[in-house]
């Protein structure tokens, strides 16, 4: 890799980006969906907590699973999984089995994070690092 090569770093930024608003996408279908069909505060709120808490309390454990395997192969395999998840809701209509594959597409979705975050250094230019974070974190 060249010294002033940026292109991977902006590549990790347009993934990033797709997996954003894939998943953004697809959770306020989720919210919207579970609503609807329940009718519920109680059901939405526990679609919130499950998939919003698992990012926040297992970011950490996944961190450290990111550091240890190919974080390519990590941040394909996390968005086919979550994308596997949302297309199986399509049939689903009790709010239970919903939300059992939303926390399961959740769960997927942190190993990207993690990964992508951990790969900011190994891809930037030398002294490009402030730069790096700054475009992937203007990109979800």
């Amino acid at each position: 890799m060249r010294q002033t090569d940026r292109s991977p770093v902006r590549r990790l930024a347009l993934a990033r980006l797709v997996s954003t608003a894939g998943t953004g996408a697809a959770d306020i279908a989720a919210a919207y969906l579970i609503y609807r069909r329940t009718h519920s505060a109680y059901w939405l709120s526990a679609l919130f907590l499950l998939t919003f808490g698992v990012t926040g309390l297992l970011s950490p454990l996944f961190g450290a699973f990111a550091d240890r395997h190919d974080r390519r192969r990590i941040m394909i395999a996390s968005d086919l999984i979550g994308a596997a998840c949302f297309a199986a809701l399509i049939p689903i209509r009790a709010p239970g089995a919903m939300l059992a594959l939303l926390f399961v597409a959740s769960l997927a979705a942190v190993p990207f994070w993690t990964a992508s975050g951990a790969a900011i250094p190994n891809l930037a230019p030398e002294g490009q690092l402030a730069w790096a974070n700054s475009l992937l974190s203007m990109s979800g």
